[in-house]
């Protein structure tokens, strides 16, 4: 079950594949060289694939902004593997939140051999692009995609630093039940890969703990009236409603939920709690529950750093991937410099033996290659910031 741990604790070029991103938080004892050797480097491509376009674009460019922040800090550490400097560059794809469109980039940056690849967003993305890299060869990192399927494709090369839809919807189903004591729990989910398999999760969660599930209501990632669905739950008589689906679209379904007066308790789990949800929201958001994945960044040394180096360079703060984002770029490089190899098929199996210290906790994947202790924060909307309510481990 869950063992919950307190909020606060916790000149001329060779090249191999194009544009990235790299680690902060992990030793680089792969060696300084000098100018001139450094001027030698091999280009080693790393490929990236999330949305940049479309109503996802500011979750995909949050993602690439922490990757380059990694690749940034290990490029300035001169990297030498196998006896020789490399350089890490970034080959970027939109895939637009389309598994189609992801399907294409995914066979763009094939063609490109890229060394690896950091992707995508969306499970259902992430699910229709696996095949290609699978074929290709190439090893897949998935910064925050958390379908539990997408490790159980068959790809050895695939792996998640990140948690499982079961690993959110279950701490938050304990919590709607044992903790807030809903009596009449319902479940919206906006049919998408990730929606559905979140919601799904939940409603099993939810009566694993004993708890009643008194509606499932269904719409589209596309939808923006929630009125007849939100006037069905009234009369249903909730008292909580967990939502399924991404936040841009859950802040039209909240601030609907609050004009026609539901004033039960609103929860939903990754995207929604951070600044930009809040700003699309306003008042409508107080008192809401949102669970994401890790620990809270502003409570981790590593995490702090992370945050200043982030805002260092940018000029903002993250959105809440770009976290993820850069821990998987670290398994990359630390892949690599465990293998003493930039080839694929040498070092994209020496990943399975990774142990190392991210800026979210220990980093090492179970026999399917997900992260192992993967834990989550569950915390509570205010005025004009989420706090932290409760940090738990999945056992």
């Amino acid at each position: 079950m869950f063992t919950a741990i307190e909020a606060g604790a916790v000149g001329a070029q060779c090249t191999f594949g194009r544009l990235g991103v790299v680690p902060v938080a992990v030793t680089l004892a792969a060696g300084i060289v000098s100018g001139a050797a450094h001027a030698q480097a091999t280009t080693v491509e790393i490929g990236f694939a999330a949305p940049l376009s479309g109503n996802s674009a500011n979750f995909g460019k949050d993602m690439q902004m922490g990757v380059q922040l990694a690749l940034d800090e290990v490029n300035a550490g001169q990297v030498v593997i196998a006896g020789k400097p490399v350089k890490f560059e970034l080959q970027v794809q939109d895939d637009q939140s389309d598994p189609r469109i992801a399907v294409q980039a995914a066979q763009h940056l094939a063609d490109e051999k890229v060394a690896a690849v950091i992707g995508h967003f969306n499970s259902g993305n992430t699910l229709a692009a696996i095949p290609v890299y699978k074929r290709a060869g190439i090893p897949l990192i998935v910064p925050c995609s958390s379908n539990p399927t997408i490790t159980h494709q068959g790809f050895d090369l695939l792996y998640r630093p990140y948690g499982t839809d079961f690993t959110v919807a279950e701490s938050a189903a304990h919590y709607a039940v044992e903790t807030l004591k809903a009596k009449r729990i319902a479940v919206v989910d906006d049919r998408t890969t990730f929606g559905q398999g979140i919601a799904d999760e939940f409603e099993k969660g939810v009566r694993a703990a004993g708890g009643t599930i008194v509606t499932h209501e269904y719409t589209t990632d596309t939808a923006v009236d929630f009125r007849a669905i939100l006037t069905s739950i009234k009369s249903d008589r909730a008292d909580l409603v967990f939502f399924g689906g991404l936040s841009n679209q859950g802040s039209l379904f909240v601030k609907q939920a609050r004009q026609l007066a539901f004033d039960g308790q609103l929860m939903a789990g990754p995207t929604f709690a951070n600044q930009h949800f809040l700003q699309l929201t306003g008042d409508a958001a107080q008192g809401m529950i949102g669970i994401e994945q890790g620990a809270p960044l502003a409570q981790l040394d590593s995490g702090r750093a992370f945050l200043k180096k982030f805002h260092d360079k940018y000029g903002t703060d993250p959105i809440g991937f770009a976290g993820y984002a850069y821990n998987a770029t670290l398994v990359v490089v630390n892949g690599m410099k465990q293998a003493n190899s930039i080839d694929p098929a040498v070092f994209g199996p020496a990943i399975s033996k990774l142990s190392f210290d991210g800026i979210l906790g220990p980093i090492s994947f179970d026999k399917n290659g997900d992260l192992n202790d993967a834990k989550v924060t569950l915390y509570k909307a205010g005025t004009s910031s989420w706090g932290a309510v409760a940090t738990v481990s999945a056992k």
